[in-house]
């Protein structure tokens, strides 16, 4: 499974519930997680015709990826505050989004 990946077209996401509870890493937050693994800087929003700035770290699934793995491990793409909150729906990015996966213990360590 790829830690960090992009899609070249729009893909469908699903945004995770309950995430907002889970324990953070060392990086100093999700959407800097995003951007330490990543190497790039988040700037706008994700989701397609969005132009708000990015400002979460989102917690998504791919529900219609081919790869089961897309479809069930959780992975990050800068997101404002409105399409974040939007718990449960299905949302399309824009092309070359990049994907970071949210499993601490496998990227940057857990927060001690």
């Amino acid at each position: 499974m790829k830690m960090v990946y992009t899609v070249e077209s729009n893909v469908t996401v699903k945004n995770e519930n309950g995430t907002s509870k889970r324990s953070s890493c060392s990086c100093g937050g999700w959407l800097k997680h995003w951007e330490k693994l990543s190497g790039k800087t988040a700037g706008k929003c994700m989701i397609k015709n969005c132009n708000n700035d990015a400002v979460d770290g989102a917690h998504i699934t791919r529900p219609k990826a081919e790869n089961e793995d897309y479809k069930t491990h959780s992975y990050i793409i800068p997101m404002c505050k409105e399409h974040n909150l939007q718990v449960g729906k299905e949302l399309s990015t824009k092309e070359n989004t990049t994907f970071v996966w949210a499993n601490v213990s496998e990227t940057c360590g857990k927060k001690k």
